[in-house]
């Protein structure tokens, strides 16, 4: 008997243990079973609205519309893997089961089901996904604002290999990357910020040395777990690096680096540790994937 959705993510050790698949069509949509959780569902959509997601709701009242594209991250999907540079801590410390996602099981179904269509049903995701940021940007165009999109919401995918940005010069693309071979604007409409980890700390310096931003998490000693861990303060540098908040808003693009090109150096965009429990955040720091910044 097929469990119930929510019995079915409480029980599962591993949401990967069997692929996900198409079964049917319904009409241009795709009808997908995700086994692990007993889940099947109806793709329609790809892009969700960033007021709906913690991060990019800060975009808010900034003259910007923002939408995000949530799929499942590293090789949780049982099928490609979505974060190929990600260390152990960035995979232990993921906010792919925090918030909604902890709650509804279907968040992590339809995160699954889009990844397994990303693999399988390629030209019909991009083709998608180009109509959908045509109806994203017509709306925003509405509204008197820009259309800004982060086409990796929890993954590490590089689209700027994909054909889908070029495609829409008036939308402002941006993300975070773990993979040390992307540029930092592959097109002009496209702005990635290096994300550092407990591993990666030379590539780092050397992106910061060579005028890139890099993304960097920051924590204080103390309980600061939950909605206590806004309260967190930044180094004013580390190695050497100036240290820019990078809480006050997810539009990496607007950072200084954007504006200046290619400062040398670069600026660290200094995030704050957010993990749901004590466990997890003192897994992020006994890992070193968040640095310890201990003010006077």
């Amino acid at each position: 008997m097929t469990k119930t959705a929510t019995e079915a993510i409480q029980s599962s050790s591993n949401p990967a243990t069997e692929l996900p698949y198409v079964t049917r069509w319904d009409g241009s949509f795709p009808v997908c079973c995700v086994p692990s959780l007993g889940i099947e569902l109806k793709i329609s959509r790809l892009l969700a609205d960033g007021d709906q997601n913690t991060k990019t709701r800060k975009n808010s009242g900034k003259g910007f519309l923002s939408c995000g594209l949530s799929m499942s991250p590293h090789k949780l999907a049982g099928i490609g893997n979505n974060c190929g540079n990600a260390s152990p801590a960035c995979i232990a410390a993921c906010l792919n089961h925090t918030g909604m996602g902890s709650i509804f099981p279907m968040i992590q179904a339809a995160r699954i089901a889009r990844t397994m269509l990303f693999y399988t049903e390629r030209q019909w995701f991009l083709d998608r996904l180009n109509w959908e940021l045509i109806r994203w940007s017509a709306k925003a165009d509405r509204k008197g604002l820009r259309l800004c999109c982060r086409p990796n919401m929890l993954s590490d995918i590089p689209w700027e290999k994909f054909g889908v940005l070029e495609q829409h010069p008036e939308i402002m693309f941006y993300d975070y990357t773990k993979r040390e071979n992307r540029k930092q604007f592959p097109f002009e409409n496209y702005y990635l910020t290096f994300s550092r980890s407990e591993i990666n700390d030379a590539t780092a310096i050397e992106k910061l040395g060579g005028g890139n931003n890099v993304a960097v998490v920051f924590h204080n000693v103390g309980k600061f777990t939950g909605n206590r861990a806004k309260f967190q303060t930044f180094p004013k540098t580390w190695n050497g690096f100036t240290v820019f908040d990078g809480d006050t808003t997810d539009l990496r693009f607007e950072d200084p680096i954007w504006l200046e090109r290619y400062r040398n150096p670069g600026y660290v965009i200094g995030l704050r540790l957010k993990a749901p429990n004590k466990k997890q955040r003192q897994s992020a720091i006994d890992s070193g994937f968040s640095v310890a910044h201990n003010p006077a």
